[in-house]
């Protein structure tokens, strides 16, 4: 029995994420929203993104061009960064231009008002289906906002939790 692509889809929808926007180093300047993220392994620090075969970060990290990243853990009130990146193609426009960023240990830019973020070097990638999962590991991380709620995705919509 096979199951429809978007009955999965509406499944897997029931399962409440936090959301990142993963972000590149160098040029072209580049980021896309993910929730397919997860921790791996404390020692050696792990974690994980799940990126589709058919975005232009793919082809960033497929073709060898990057070798880094960050993920940057949104904070609620970053929605519309969420959805900016959610719907990013082009490569000619800098999507980091008047937002609040710094750069971390290997380059790719950190968004200040998120509420934490990993720097990480591609450590491996796994083809899986329609997707690749790139492993990161983390050269470094930090909480910046330890009173912020996150942002999160739940049946295709936005949201938010509190930890009281």
């Amino acid at each position: 029995m096979s199951i429809d692509e978007t009955e999965f889809r509406n499944v897997m929808g029931n399962f409440a994420t936090g959301c990142t926007v993963v972000t590149f180093p160098d040029t072209p300047p580049h980021g896309m929203t993910a929730n397919a993220f997860s921790s791996v392994s404390l020692d050696p620090p792990l974690c994980l993104v799940c990126v589709d075969h058919d975005t232009t970060s793919y082809e960033l990290l497929s073709n060898g061009e990057m070798e880094s990243f960050a993920v940057n853990i949104l904070e609620r009130s970053q929605q519309d960064l969420a959805e900016y990146f959610a719907n990013m193609t082009e490569l000619d426009e800098d999507p980091f231009e008047d937002r609040p960023t710094t750069s971390g240990v290997e380059g790719a830019p950190v968004f200040t008002d998120s509420l934490a973020y990993a720097d990480c070097t591609l450590h491996a990638a796994h083809p899986a289906g329609d997707h690749t999962i790139y492993v990161g590991y983390a050269e470094d991380a930090e909480i910046l906002d330890e009173d912020g709620d996150p942002l999160t995705f739940f049946r295709g919509g936005w949201g938010t939790t509190t930890s009281e």
